[in-house]
This record gives structure tokens, C-alpha cells and sequence, in this order.
């Protein structure tokens, strides 16, 4: 269950010339570790995903908007999905949910493990088709990707911090992050200023289990010396939409001579929730006679 700390911050510096996002997930990633029984690796994956896409969340504008992340890779680790909309909703999963490697230490190593792959980002906002935008991952250290993203498909400068902790059981300690953007018209000392911060700013998730809020780190490290607002805050949480009859639209786009195959009792389950949902023979033959 989420607390009231799981929040995102909207907010800008220096007289609008930085765009500033900030928000803490450590309940949502727990609760999706949970649902998806994540080792280590995947958990820090994942983690790093849905703190990522809750910050882009805090540029949507429509009421129906969703923004999705997905990286697909070559290493043992694959990737994952995540994907957040204007409500402040949170799902996601990886690929290979129970990944564990022989040495200790490649466990807590996204990078290395998803090796070469792809970057992308999916937007919708409900009135028109989405958009999409991909690139070579950068490192595959998940921060370093979103501002390269956001350098290449939008130019758009970008410091993105981005922080999971967790313990040796794949508890969740802490997690959480902080993303900056030029504007236009940003002062390059400005600009020069925040990039130095930011390099001299720990591991947001190590601030935040040593008891630090998300504000005390912007105001102790991030914005030292800068003129700072939050202008919006925004509680997010951990939220699948699925539903019988999402799954049951799903099955009839399968068509009449696939559903035929399936006169059975049949469990499909959510990949975001772990949701399963039953489907009798007499709810199958339902589906067969709406199509006729």
C-alpha cells in the first residue's frame, strides 16, 4: 500500500527558465517487487522504469494522456515496460521478472545486464494516434537514457537523478527522483550551475533513506543557491485497469476460428497485476455468438 510521500512535484527555477519534476516511488516499487515476486536486478530495473515515467507523467495535458516506457535489450536482464497516465496511475513489469546471475555483484548492474537495446517512449493523448520515439540506449542505466531521449527526439536539455536501494532480501529502502529541463531561454551559467549540482548530489534513494524528503535534497544539493517553486503536487500510485471485460474484448480480437480452439476453461492473467481471469466453455461460446 502507497503512503502520502508518494507524490509528484511539478514545479520551476530561476523565474520559469527551468522546467523541475521530482517525485518518491519507494511504496510503488515495492508493491510491483510484490505483485511480480521481482529478484534484485529486476526490482532496481524497475524501480529506475516507474520513477522514470513518473516524471514524464508530470508533462501530460490531456485528461486521457498516457506515456509508456519499454526497453528491449539484448543481455539476460531483456528490458521491461511502464506506463503512467494523467491521474497519476503507476503499472508496469519486466521481462525477466526472476533473473538471478551467478556472480553477487552483476545482480545490482542494470547496465551491464541489458546490453545493447532500444529506448522507448510512447505518448498518447487520446484525441489522436501516438506518438513514438526510440533510441540506441545510451548506457542503459535507465537516467542517462531519459536525458539522452530527451536530447535527441526533442531537444531538449535534460539532468535526470534516478535512485533505488534495496536490501538483500529485494526489499525496497528507498526510491525515488529528480529531473531538470532547459527552457529556451535558460541562463547557460544557470544551466552550467544545476549540472554541477546534480554531479555533486549523492544517490537520491541513499538521501532518502538516510530520512531526507524529496524537498530537502532539491533545497540541500539539487537548488543550492537557486531560486526554486512547486507549483503542483500531484499523489501517484501503483493502479492496473484491467478488467473481465478488457480481457474479454482482447479474446474476440483473437476472431471466431481462434476463440473455436479455445472451448475450454481458459485463465489468462495480467501481466501489470498478475490479475487471472476464468473463462468458462459457456462464457468462450458468449464470446463465439457476439461475433455472429
Amino acid at each position: 500500500m502507497t503512503n502520502s510521500k508518494e507524490t509528484l512535484l511539478r514545479g520551476s527555477i530561476e523565474d520559469n527558465q527551468f522546467r523541475l519534476f521530482a517525485c518518491e516511488t519507494t511504496g510503488i516499487v515495492q508493491q510491483i517487487r510484490d505483485i511480480h515476486d521481482l529478484y534484485p536486478l529486476p526490482s532496481i530495473l524497475m524501480g529506475r522504469l516507474i520513477t522514470a515515467v513518473a516524471l514524464m507523467s508530470g508533462e501530460l495535458k490531456a485528461p486521457q494522456g498516457e506515456i509508456s516506457i519499454r526497453i528491449d535489450a539484448e543481455g539476460p536482464l531483456k528490458g521491461g515496460i511502464v506506463i503512467a497516465n494523467k491521474e497519476g496511475m503507476l503499472k508496469g513489469y519486466a521481462f525477466v521478472p526472476q533473473l538471478w546471475l551467478p556472480e553477487n555483484q552483476d545482480n545490482f548492474l542494470v547496465g551491464k545486464n541489458l546490453g545493447k537495446g532500444t529506448f522507448t517512449v510512447i505518448r498518447q493523448s487520446g484525441l489522436k494516434a501516438p506518438y513514438q520515439g526510440k533510441i540506441e540506449l545510451r548506457d542503459g542505466e535507465i537516467g542517462t537514457d531519459l536525458a539522452y531521449y530527451y536530447h535527441q527526439s526533442e531537444q531538449l536539455p535534460s539532468a535526470v537523478n534516478l535512485g533505488v536501494l534495496i536490501d538483500q532480501e529485494a526489499r525496497i529502502r528507498a526510491a525515488g527522483g529528480i529531473m531538470i529541463q532547459a527552457l529556451p531561454q535558460a541562463d547557460k551559467s544557470l544551466t552550467l550551475q544545476i549540472e554541477e549540482n546534480m554531479i555533486n548530489t549523492p544517490n537520491v534513494s541513499d538521501l532518502m533513506d538516510m530520512g531526507m524528503t524529496i524537498e530537502e535534497i532539491l533545497d540541500r544539493f539539487v537548488l543550492k543557491g537557486l531560486a526554486w517553486q512547486i507549483s503542483k503536487s500531484t499523489p501517484i500510485r501503483f493502479q492496473c485497469d484491467c478488467s473481465k471485460e478488457r480481457f474479454a474484448r482482447g479474446l474476440l480480437l483473437l476472431g471466431k476460428e481462434e476463440l473455436q480452439d479455445l472451448r475450454e476453461d481458459i485463465s489468462p492473467v495480467c501481466h501489470y497485476c498478475s490479475a487471472v481471469y476464468t473463462f468458462t466453455k459457456d462464457e468462450i461460446e458468449d464470446l463465439l455468438k457476439s461475433l455472429d
